[in-house]
C-alpha cells in the first residue's frame, strides 16, 4: 500500500527521470557526413565498420542528427533504387559504377545511429549529375545512370538537358570545373529526383531528407532549350528561381504525403543577399537563383542550414578568412528575421585550426535564438580530433530535438 501523499515509506518508489532533462533545451545538433569522409578512390573499398565508428563518435559527442550523403552525382550510397551504386564504395572514381560493395551503407548507418539515439537524414546533391574531366559514365549499369537516362529521354539530343552559358554552349565534361549540372528548367530532372526521394522514404527508416546544391551553378546559366528567351534579365532570374522553388516545394509535398513525421531541410548559400556591401561575397538569391527565405516563408522546408563558413578554413588561429564571427552573427540574424515558424540551423565548419572558432560560433548561434546548428563535417572534425572538446564544451549533455514546425 502506498504511503500518504508527501510521506515516504520503505515501500515508496520515486521516479526522478524528469530531473534528468530539466533545464536542457531542445537543440538540433547535426553533423554532415559526406561521401568523401569515409570512402576512397585509390582502390580501397569502403567498410561498414567505418559507419559504425561514425555513429559511435557522434553519439559520444552528443550530436543527435547525422546528415548522411546518399547521392553525390546521380549515384547511390544505398541499395538501388533509381540510380546505380556509387563507384566510390568500391574504391574508384568511375570504373566500378553500378558494382555492389557487398553491404548497404545507408542501412548500416541507420541501424548503428538509431541504436545510439541519433537520427539519420538522407543528404542528397540535387542538380550535380556527373563529374567533370573524367569522361562519360558507363552506359550499361542497372539501373542506368541519370546522365544516360536524361540523354535518351529528353527528346532533344543528349546535351540538351545540361545547363548552357550565354553563348549557347553547353556545360560539358571538359570545360566544367567540378560537377556537370542538370538544368532545373527541364521537368524530367525534377521528376527523376522526386522518384529518388520517394523511393528513399518508402524503403528506409529515415528521419529526414536533406537537400544540398539545390540551385543553379552560377549567374551565367542556363540558356538551354528548356529556358524561355527573356529580354529582361530580372524576369529571367525570377523564372529560374521559380524552377528551383518548384523542386523544393514538390519534394516537401512528396515527403510529407508519405512520412509527415520526417524533417525536410536544405543546405543553403550563407549570404542570401549582400545588403551590407561586403566585398567579394556572392549571393544565393541573385547569383545562384536560390530563394531560401521564400522556402522558409512558404513552409516548403522545415529548416535551412546556411553554410556560413569558408570552403577551406585558414591555418591561422583564430581563422583569418572573411567569414568573421561578426559576419556570422549578422547572417544568422538576417535569416532568422524571415524564418517565421521554421528553423534556421547555422552551418559551422568543423575544421578550424583552433576549437575556439567552432565553439564561439555555436555559442553565437544560441545567443541569436537559433534552435540548433550543423557542423561540416565528420572528416574535418575527425582530422582535428575535436570529439572531446565537443563533448565537454559544446554539448556536455544530450539534448532532444526541437519539435517539427
Amino acid at each position: 500500500m502506498a504511503a500518504p501523499a508527501g510521506v515516504a515509506s520503505e515501500h515508496t518508489f520515486f521516479v526522478h527521470l524528469p530531473l534528468v532533462t530539466r533545464g536542457i533545451q531542445p537543440e538540433f545538433r547535426a553533423l554532415w557526413v559526406t561521401r568523401f569522409d569515409w570512402t576512397r578512390t585509390d582502390g580501397v573499398p569502403a567498410q561498414p565498420s567505418a559507419l559504425v565508428a561514425i555513429a559511435e563518435q557522434a553519439a559520444a559527442a552528443n550530436f543527435n542528427v547525422l546528415l548522411f550523403q546518399v547521392r553525390g552525382v546521380g549515384d547511390a550510397f544505398y541499395t538501388p533504387g533509381y540510380e546505380p551504386w556509387s563507384p566510390r564504395l568500391t574504391g574508384t572514381v568511375t570504373r566500378t559504377l553500378g558494382m555492389s560493395p557487398g553491404f548497404d551503407p545507408l542501412a548500416v548507418l541507420i541501424e548503428a545511429a538509431h541504436a545510439r539515439g541519433l537520427q539519420v537524414h538522407a543528404y542528397l546533391n540535387v542538380y550535380p549529375t556527373w563529374l567533370c574531366k573524367v569522361g562519360a559514365p558507363p552506359d550499361n549499369t542497372d539501373p542506368l545512370h541519370p546522365f544516360w537516362v536524361f540523354s535518351r529521354t529528353n527528346g532533344r539530343g543528349w546535351s540538351a538537358w545540361r545547363v548552357y552559358d550565354p553563348g549557347g554552349n553547353p556545360m560539358n565534361l571538359v570545360t566544367c570545373s567540378s560537377y556537370l549540372w542538370a538544368t532545373p528548367a527541364w521537368e524530367g530532372v525534377r521528376s527523376h529526383f522526386l522518384n529518388v526521394v520517394t523511393d528513399l522514404v518508402t524503403r528506409y527508416d529515415l528521419d529526414g531528407i536533406h537537400l544540398d546544391l539545390v540551385r543553379y551553378p552560377g549567374r551565367d546559366y542556363s540558356y538551354d532549350p528548356f529556358t524561355p528567351q527573356f529580354s529582361d534579365p530580372g524576369a529571367r532570374a525570377e523564372w529560374q528561381r521559380e524552377q528551383v522553388n518548384l523542386l523544393v516545394r514538390e519534394t516537401y509535398q512528396a515527403v510529407k504525403a508519405r512520412r509527415p513525421e520526417l524533417w525536410v531541410t536544405a543546405a543553403v548559400w550563407g549570404v542570401y543577399q549582400n545588403q551590407w556591401g561586403w566585398p567579394s561575397f556572392s549571393q544565393g538569391y541573385s547569383d545562384y537563383y536560390q530563394d531560401s527565405k521564400r522556402w522558409l516563408r512558404e513552409g516548403w522546408v522545415d529548416a535551412v542550414m546556411p553554410m556560413i563558413y569558408p570552403a577551406a578554413p585558414s591555418p591561422d588561429c583564430p581563422d583569418s578568412t572573411v567569414w568573421t564571427p561578426e559576419r556570422f552573427r549578422t547572417l544568422v540574424a538576417d535569416l532568422l528575421a524571415d524564418a517565421g515558424a521554421q528553423y534556421v540551423f547555422p552551418g559551422i565548419h568543423g575544421g578550424y585550426a583552433c576549437f575556439d572558432d567552432v565553439i564561439s560560433r555555436i555559442e553565437a548561434s544560441r545567443e541569436s535564438g537559433a534552435r540548433g546548428q550543423a557542423l561540416f563535417s565528420y572528416g574535418p572534425v575527425n582530422s582535428r580530433g575535436y570529439w572531446d572538446e565537443l563533448a565537454l564544451q559544446a554539448y556536455p549533455s544530450p539534448a532532444p530535438l526541437p519539435p517539427l514546425p
